[in-house]
């Protein structure tokens, strides 16, 4: 056992995007029932958990070079000084549950370090990365300092993780290599599905703005009761996107197949709601561009391209436009 003060242990969380988002109308609870394949991504939240300097939690808190939330801070649309260091802050509710959970009622001096890459409101589900990985890094934290007698599986983690959020127990099996999962339900409801053998490679481009998931479903249920948007209709499983990533090969002929797949339920209300986004959108036209898609609740847009060489291309070209943009890989196998 090593002591608290030589410890320091770190987890990855990848962000998502929703390839497929099916949603149903609203309940009477106010929640939409979902089908959606969840799919991770190489960006990815890192959180530490190392000894503290006073009896507590306490959270600090620095930007990926580089990385989209960079890029929008670069830009002054993202002040880092906004994201509360405190317990409004998802990282900090994770820890209190895992000290919770193991009965631990003095709370030790932990510090969480949160390196964000995932832009926050962007539908990647970065808040969502920081919570799996708090819960997963205190919890080994705890282990690794003597804390705790034992570690808690990942369905425990699964369990605390909806406590939090939605997304929260997807974001947990990424960041234990399962990259790709069908969620129903609110989305909690997961089912691992098989990585194909070649990634899908993209160009994610973030907005210059936030989009509030609140506001994007009530536009989905406005614009569905005034027939603007087509019907739910019954929410039943992506079996030929299914098939079509089983059977991915990365070839172009793959990628025709697999583009017309592609799902998002809350793209139209998005773009109701900052129309600003089809700019973005109509970049499917351009060369070696298979499929544009908003990312869950937007406003981040994903562009299916057909390598990492020309993502990596027509993201520098979209950066020099004055576009916040990388390159990615998705549906990646873990090995």
């Amino acid at each position: 056992m090593s002591t608290a003060s030589q410890t320091a242990i770190s987890v990855d969380a990848p962000g998502k995007v929703n390839l497929y988002l099916a949603v149903g109308d609203v309940r009477p609870d106010g929640y939409h029932p979902l089908t959606t394949l969840f799919a991770a991504v190489s960006l990815t939240e890192t959180i530490t958990v190392s000894e503290g300097q006073a009896p507590g939690l306490s959270l600090s808190m620095d930007i990926v070079p580089g990385s989209l939330v960079d890029q929008q801070m670069q830009a002054g649309q993202f002040d880092p000084a906004a994201v509360p260091m405190d317990e409004r802050n998802l990282v900090y509710r994770a820890a209190a549950l895992i000290l919770a959970e193991h009965g631990i009622e003095s709370v030790p001096a932990l510090h969480l370090h949160i390196a964000k890459a995932v832009p926050v409101a962007g539908g990647m589900a970065g808040g969502s990365a920081d919570a799996a990985a708090a819960l997963i890094a205190t919890d080994r934290y705890l282990h690794a300092t003597g804390r705790t007698g034992v570690l808690l599986t990942q369905t425990d983690y699964e369990r605390l993780a909806a406590q939090l959020g939605a997304d929260i127990p997807f974001s947990v099996r990424a960041a234990l290599g399962q990259t790709l999962a069908l969620g129903q339900g609110t989305g909690t409801e997961l089912q691992n599905v098989a990585a194909p053998r070649e990634p899908l490679h993209l160009v994610i481009v973030a907005a210059q703005f936030g989009l509030s998931t609140p506001s994007v479903f009530k536009q989905l249920d406005a614009g569905r009761a005034a027939g603007e948007y087509p019907a739910s209709g019954e929410l039943v499983e992506p079996v030929e996107l299914l098939s079509a990533l089983n059977s991915y090969d990365g070839s172009e002929g793959a990628l025709a197949s697999l583009a017309p797949l592609l799902r998002n339920d809350l793209q139209a209300p998005a773009l109701s709601c900052a129309p600003q986004l089809e700019q973005t959108l109509n970049l499917r036209e351009s060369e070696g561009v298979y499929a544009s898609l908003v990312s869950g609740s937007g406003p981040t847009v994903l562009l299916l391209v057909s390598s990492q060489a020309r993502a990596e291309a027509l993201a520098s070209t979209l950066r020099a436009a004055g576009n916040h943009a990388v390159s990615a890989v998705s549906a990646i196998l873990h090995h």
